[in-house]
């Protein structure tokens, strides 16, 4: 689970509400329908999804925050696609697209940057072309970076300022990895102003064969390998692996203030948020923490009930809080802990009590425990690929790692092989690093690290 920054380039209204849901629920049942094959040293992976009406394709790159170059830039070349290339305008890209009914979107997380085709089956053709294009003719206009990408860039800055939970989980990163590889921000600041220079380099350090892989739904392996060697020949070549920041862990302590927009006098509006975490694993390490973080839980599974997890009966003890447990995982490292929501004058209180409940968890799981923990665990794995856009990102991640594409099948296996003393010693290991701490709200009312530990 984590927070990416996503726009959409183009929108279809008329189409939107049409595209990949029925698709999309084939292709999150199992990934086994993913070839894998190269088409101009690229890797490709595609799944034929019979019976969708719609396609879609991604180009996955190597270019998240923690690949940057220059605080920001990420995001900001985020913003910087899908303009004006050496075959067509900004307009015309959005006129062509339209006409043709389909979607052209833009998201970043910590590692990857994503660009999305989405459009009817049988338009593979034009849509290859314009993501093709993005990466090998994209004029970068100087015009378009100061009137389209840099005004983007703010409002999407802005926008996190008034969303604490998200201000929150960057804070965390940031806290966590110092700010640096895995720490950088997803989201350009305007204390550390990305020139137009700046944005142009990293974009050509990026687009190379040897930094994107290409993932597709609702199309052949053959048509889109023959697709993918012919609009992305042009393509920049290998200019060596683009380098990865940081991954160490430090831990540390954080506080954000944050105050509700004008006119928000909702009660929750106003409570404080605070996020406790150690670290974790990698996305493809052992599972004894996504199991741990099932049995946690804090999400009700039944409507108009709080549930029955150990997170959920420390939210009842205080009116109108959430406690929720999370394991974010990256390429090699993670982030485990909780997020809890409640008033300022209660929420220590509620902190406190969600530290002990990890606490004595990891110590103490019975044996009907880990099994509904287990079973709650791959509901979880597979409800995450119930969508095309994460279906894509679990490829493509894979796939940049030169990695074969992992089956749910795996993961189930892996998670039927956890025991009770392998996921106690896992957990253990986490609970020993230095904790992470952010306190976002009214700075002066909320607790500090060694107040809730």
């Amino acid at each position: 689970m984590f927070i990416a920054a996503r726009s959409s380039a183009l929108t279809a209204s008329a189409v939107r509400s049409n595209v990949g849901r029925k698709g999309a629920s084939i292709l999150g049942r199992s990934t086994r329908g993913f070839s894998t094959v190269q088409a101009e040293g690229i890797p490709v992976a595609a799944s034929a999804g019979e019976g969708a009406k719609t396609a879609a394709i991604t180009v996955a790159i190597k270019a998240g925050p923690r690949f940057e170059s220059t605080p920001g830039v990420a995001h900001v070349l985020k913003n910087f696609t899908f303009k004006s290339n050496a075959r067509r305008s900004a307009l015309a890209i959005v006129r062509e697209a339209e006409l043709n009914g389909g979607i052209l979107s833009s998201a970043l997380s910590k590692e990857h940057l994503l660009l999305t085709a989405e459009f009817l089956r049988g338009d593979e053709d034009f849509f290859v072309q314009i993501l093709g294009d993005v990466l090998s003719s994209s004029k970068f206009a100087s015009h378009e970076f100061k009137e389209e990408v840099l005004p983007a860039v703010q409002a999407e800055y802005e926008t996190v300022l008034n969303q604490p939970n998200v201000l929150g989980y960057d804070s965390l990163t940031q806290t966590a990895y110092r700010q640096r590889g895995l720490g950088a921000s997803l989201f350009a600041s305007p204390s550390s102003p990305v020139s137009y220079s700046q944005s142009v380099a990293f974009a050509r350090s990026v687009f190379a064969k040897d930094n994107i892989a290409v993932v597709g739904s609702g199309i052949e392996s053959d048509a889109l390998q023959r697709l993918v060697s012919t609009h992305f020949k042009d393509v920049s070549p290998s200019k060596g692996a683009v380098e990865a920041g940081s991954k160490q862990y430090f831990g540390g302590d954080a506080r954000v203030p944050y105050t509700p927009h004008h006119g928000d006098d909702s009660p929750r509006s106003h409570f404080g948020h605070y996020f406790l975490a150690f670290e974790g694993g990698a996305v493809d390490a052992s599972p004894e923490l996504a199991i741990l973080r099932s049995h946690l839980g804090g999400e009700s599974s039944v409507k108009w009930s709080s549930g029955l997890s150990p997170l959920s009966k420390v939210a009842e003890s205080v009116e109108g809080s959430t406690v929720n447990a999370f394991n974010i995982n990256f390429t090699d490292s993670g982030l485990f802990g909780v997020y809890v929501t409640a008033p300022h004058a209660q929420l220590q209180q509620v902190v406190k009590s969600a530290a002990q409940a990890i606490k004595d968890t990891s110590k103490s799981l019975s044996k009907e425990d880990l099994e509904k923990a287990k079973a709650k665990a791959k509901f979880e794995a597979a409800s995450a690929l119930e969508t095309r856009a994460s279906v894509h990102a679990a490829v493509a991640g894979q796939l940049l790692e030169g990695k074969k594409v992992q089956l749910l099948e795996e993961t189930f296996s892996k998670i039927d092989g956890v025991s009770a003393s392998s996921l106690a010693s896992a957990a253990d290991k986490a609970l020993k690093t230095k904790a992470t701490t952010v306190a976002v709200g009214d700075v002066h009312k909320l607790p500090y690290a060694d107040e809730v530990l």
